[in-house]
């Protein structure tokens, strides 16, 4: 998401920078020559992190710090308490290792004075939890969700489908359950989502699973596969870099998350009209109450997802129906043409009337509240 929005922004009359403040490997390849990415390669428990992040500031000239998620703001807020003319907002994109932040984060937090500095949430549940637990102020907070390339991701052609089952070592007979996640964090439940596809594949003797993702938790998850007896119904794809070429292969789309901020997954899925089963975390209940609520479930819940899993596999036409739908909604609402806007209305509106002038210049337009704040 980072780096398509990098991408949409550059040539904007805008100088922008990534920082990774660790590893800048999952920056490789994914970003044209004349976008900059520097890394300063901190260590776990870094103390003087912020003092190099402050340098580095300097040095580029930086106006507006965006520091993104939780793991930055520490480092971020320290460093431009000593740059007087740099501004920085906090982006929240939603927690990885649970569903509500910590004591010992709530008090860092409350010395650093996190609650002071504006921030950007991805949904509204995102933004919710920084009042609620943080003392952020809402009005303090610009929702702006996720956006996705609706020519990007697409429904399937009948030759995208065959050459993603083809890909997949799948035939047109099989019915196909799939999911996109990390295999980094547990936060994506994909351990609930196998012991669902168990009880699935006792009942569906065509259905398959398709988990397309990396990460160190792989050995987790195969020998939780094999000791489920499913090694010849599940297909791990390891990472991919064109999601979009794999979709088409899937029948039904999941998301067991048991924590979300506003998941790229799931908008990916809806624009390539998947009907979709979501646990209700996020703005998932604002997203799909009026499309199909049955296919809410609660998360650590596998029995209940089984059986929504189920329901879409026995029912093609209600499939094709909640796919339609989920596209629709995500044209109307979740383009990611109002996704950079918004950005780029946020900075806008920070760095003032001589950044105003500029986006006059280059034809932008600032778009209203409704649209850059846009409810599920």
């Amino acid at each position: 998401m980072l780096c398509r929005l990098v991408e949409k922004l550059d040539g904007d009359g805008a100088d922008h920078h990534i920082c990774s403040l660790r590893d800048p490997r999952p920056f490789e390849g994914t970003l044209g020559d004349n976008l900059k990415v520097f890394s300063l390669s901190a260590r776990n428990r870094d103390r003087f992190l912020y003092r190099r992040l402050a340098d580095a500031i300097r040095q580029r000239k930086i106006n507006i710090v965006h520091a993104r998620n939780w793991g930055t703001w520490t480092d971020a807020a320290l460093a431009c308490r000593s740059l007087s003319d740099v501004q920085l907002v906090l982006g929240f994109h939603g927690l990885q290792n649970g569903q509500s932040f910590t004591t010992l984060q709530r008090i860092r937090s409350k010395l650093l004075g996190l609650a002071a500095y504006p921030a950007t949430a991805v949904s509204h549940a995102a933004r919710d939890l920084l009042t609620s637990t943080l003392g952020f102020t809402a009005s303090r907070i610009n929702v702006i969700p996720n956006g996705v390339d609706c020519s990007r991701f697409a429904p399937p052609s009948d030759q995208s489908w065959r050459s993603a089952r083809a890909r997949l070592n799948l035939t047109g007979a099989e019915l196909v359950v799939g999911s996109v996640a990390n295999f980094f964090e547990r936060v994506k439940g994909l351990d609930v989502l196998i012991d669902s596809f168990g009880e699935v594949a006792a009942k569906e003797p065509d259905a398959r699973l398709v988990l397309v993702g990396y990460g160190p938790l792989e050995t987790e998850i195969r020998s939780q596969i094999e000791r489920l007896n499913l090694t010849n119904r599940v297909t791990l794809t390891g990472r991919v870099e064109r999601v979009e070429d794999v979709l088409p292969a899937f029948d039904v789309f999941v998301c067991s998350s048991r924590s979300e901020g506003l998941s790229n997954a799931v908008l990916e899925a809806m624009a390539s009209g998947l009907a979709s089963v979501v646990t209700d975390v996020s703005d998932h209940r604002k997203m799909f109450e009026n499309i199909d609520a049955e296919s809410i479930v609660p998360p650590e819940d596998a029995s209940r997802l089984a059986a929504a899993i189920l329901r879409l596999l026995n029912r093609p036409g209600l499939r094709n129906d909640i796919g339609s739908a989920s596209r629709a909604l995500v044209q109307r609402r979740f383009d990611f043409a109002t996704c950079a806007n918004g950005y780029k209305t946020l900075y806008a509106d920070m760095v003032g009337d001589a950044f105003n002038q500029w986006l006059g210049d280059v034809g932008g337009e600032k778009p209203t509240p409704s649209e850059s704040a846009v409810a599920g």
